[in-house]
C-alpha cells in the first residue's frame, strides 16, 4: 500500500506538541531505496537522502511506503537513545496514541 505524503503533517504537529519527543520514521522509497526521517519539534528532515531546501516541500511522495514509527527522548545523545515508544506500524501507532491519551 502506498503512503498518503500528507501522513507527515500530523507527525510535524504531534512533535510540535511535545518538544521532548523525536520521531523517527522509517520506510522505502517507491524506488525500493530504504529511508529514514526524524521530526522533532514541528520539522521534518531526511537523514538517509537529499532533500530540497524548501520546507513546504513533503518529503515522503505518494508511491513511497513509511513503515513505521517510533518515539526517542530528545535530545538525542550519541550512543545512549531512550526510546519512549518502540516501531509501530502508522496505524498501530495511531492507535497507541489514542489509548495513552485515554489514560
Amino acid at each position: 500500500m502506498a503512503s498518503d505524503p500528507d501522513q507527515l503533517r500530523p507527525l510535524e504537529r504531534l512533535s510540535a506538541q511535545h518538544p521532548n519527543w523525536l520521531l523517527r520514521c522509517r520506510g522505502h522509497l517507491f524506488t525500493g531505496e530504504a529511508f529514514e526521517l526524524i521530526i522533532f519539534r514541528g520539522f521534518s528532515s531526511s537523514i538517509s537522502h537529499h532533500t530540497t531546501a524548501d520546507a513546504d516541500t513533503c518529503l515522503l511522495q505518494t508511491k513511497d511506503q513509511l513503515e513505521t514509527i517510533e518515539i526517542l527522548r530528545a535530545p538525542l545523545q550519541s550512543g545512549a537513545e531512550h526510546v519512549i515508544q518502540p516501531a509501530l506500524a502508522p496505524e498501530d501507532f495511531w492507535q497507541w496514541l489514542n489509548q495513552a491519551n485515554r489514560c
